[in-house]
């Protein structure tokens, strides 16, 4: 009778397998990737064989005429991705009512103060804390950091200097994170963090375990980016209050200042000390991975492309002739040229390689095919994925997508892209709320590095370049082994 019963719940589970595995067809031959049981179409991530922006690049591929691609997640949930850019603006921007929740998720009663974080907020929460957010990040407030940041370029040349005496092979991504993690501390918190003095400061150790690329962040990834409780692991609650103890006499110029005064009402009631912190949280998340890892693959494409580097910092010669050899706040608006330098870096090693969005109602899709007539509902609850990895690299819209070409993002060539073909700050609503930010602390650290310093690929660089398939954000597999010479 045991073997009935044990036979009954297997034949049970292989039916609901098959059942679930179905929904693309059920819905009418929608075209996409045969699925596995359990695993979806996303078994190689779990491996670890393939990065799951390879696992979506390959699917944009296998179906270059269709306007979206059927597939499926873990335990079969079906989702799309998106291909068509019509139907990519309509996702992030025109139809954004319809996909206003990014799909992660966050239990706010075991992390509330990651809970903070506007990525990961839906519907009005997600407008209130934006708009906390955006009061900040205005374009004023970050001109008023410029002093900060510029000392904190200034201190990390002087590392490299020293650094490079003891060994001339240089990683990358490893300084480039000690001055973005200074950065964020100086602005956001008032303090030094010590990582250009210090291998063992807390506040660097503190980033690292955020974003190092280790299995351990691969787990967090999958559940949902940060792991439960991440926030008060990190120690962030208490240097929060030792920022406003040591405020209280004396106001300072930072960015962390701009949020208490908005939150304490410019002092008039107290401000609520969890939401100082949940922010203070999305101040490390927003100013820290994202730029040290543009700013390190930068540095290395210009080192591989030399004729590319010599006009950037030609460039940026003219421009500091024209402030007496001062990088000023006004002089990083004319570095036209290495802000397209930027661009195009961002679009060959984009930081996040999808833009996993969550349908928040019904929503008419377009035709599969130009041949097609019929119309899909996508229902509420299906995933959406915008493949930004695959869209950055397709030939159609940028020819010769392996070679870097800053040309492509000089404001005349920009304008015959459509607009949602550049991804890398995401679009819409949801744009990256620290980009303007990001683009201020790199172009001040990018110039001071290069106005002294010649960059050259190390011989200890291993090609050809990977990124690390264990990590949610981009990494590089082997480091970005560079060699920094004196410029005359």
């Amino acid at each position: 009778m045991l073997e009935f019963y044990v036979a009954v719940i297997v034949l049970a589970v292989c039916l609901y397998f098959k059942w679930s595995c179905s929904y693309w067809t059920r819905q009418g031959g929608v075209a996409g990737p045969k699925p596995l049981p359990i695993f979806g179409n996303l078994l190689e991530q779990l491996t670890g064989q393939k990065h799951f922006g390879e696992i979506f690049e390959e699917m944009y591929r296998a179906f270059p005429q269709a306007s979206w691609i059927g597939y499926y997640k873990i335990s079969n949930q079906p989702g799309i991705v998106v291909r068509d850019l019509e139907l990519v603006k309509e996702v992030l921007t025109s139809s954004f009512s319809s996909f206003n929740q990014n799909d992660f998720i966050i239990d706010e009663k075991l992390d509330p103060l990651v809970a903070f974080n506007p990525f990961v907020q839906a519907g009005e929460r997600w407008k209130e804390r934006r708009g906390q957010m955006t009061s900040v990040f205005t374009m004023n407030r970050i001109r008023a950091t410029f002093p900060l940041v510029q000392q904190v370029a200034q201190d990390f040349v002087q590392f490299i200097e020293r650094t490079r005496k003891m060994d001339p092979h240089i990683e990358g991504k490893d300084i480039c994170a000690k001055y973005t993690i200074n950065v964020v501390a100086s602005v956001a918190f008032g303090i030094d963090a010590e990582s250009f003095t210090n291998p063992n400061a807390e506040f660097p150790r503190m980033g690292n375990a955020l974003f190092a690329p280790t299995w351990l962040t691969a787990i967090r990834s999958q559940l949902a980016l940060f792991a439960p409780g991440l926030a008060k692991l990190l120690r962030v609650p208490s240097m929060v209050r030792e920022t406003i103890r040591q405020r209280e006499g004396a106001k300072r110029q930072d960015l962390f200042q701009v949020m208490y005064d908005s939150l304490s009402e410019n002092g008039t009631v107290e401000a609520n000390e969890n939401h100082l912190v949940g922010h203070s949280v999305t101040f490390l998340s927003e100013g820290f991975e994202t730029s040290s890892s543009m700013m390190s693959y930068l540095l290395y494409e210009l080192a591989s492309n030399p004729s590319i580097q010599d006009r950037v910092v030609k460039e940026l010669r003219t421009v500091l002739e024209e402030s007496a050899g001062q990088l000023t706040e006004a002089a990083l608006h004319k570095l036209v040229y290495m802000e397209a330098a930027m661009m195009e870096t961002l679009r060959m090693h984009t930081p996040v390689f999808t833009l996993p969005r969550i349908c928040t109602k019904d929503y008419e899709l377009p035709p599969q095919f130009p041949t097609d007539t019929k119309r899909i509902t996508l229902r509420r609850g299906t995933s959406v994925i915008i493949p930004v990895y695959a869209i950055h690299y397709d030939p159609e819209i940028y020819p010769m997508p392996y070679k870097f070409d800053p040309d492509r993002f000089l404001e005349e060539n920009r304008k015959s892209r459509p607009r949602h073909a550049f991804l890398g700050f995401g679009e819409g609503p949801r744009l990256c709320l620290g980009m303007k930010f990001a683009l201020h602390q790199s172009k001040i650290g990018i110039a001071t590095l290069l106005n002294k310093y010649r960059v050259k690929v190390s011989p200890k660089q291993e090609l050809p370049l990977e990124f690390a398939k264990s990590s949610f954000l981009l990494n590089p597999k082997s480091g970005l082994w560079l060699n920094f010479e004196d410029r005359e």
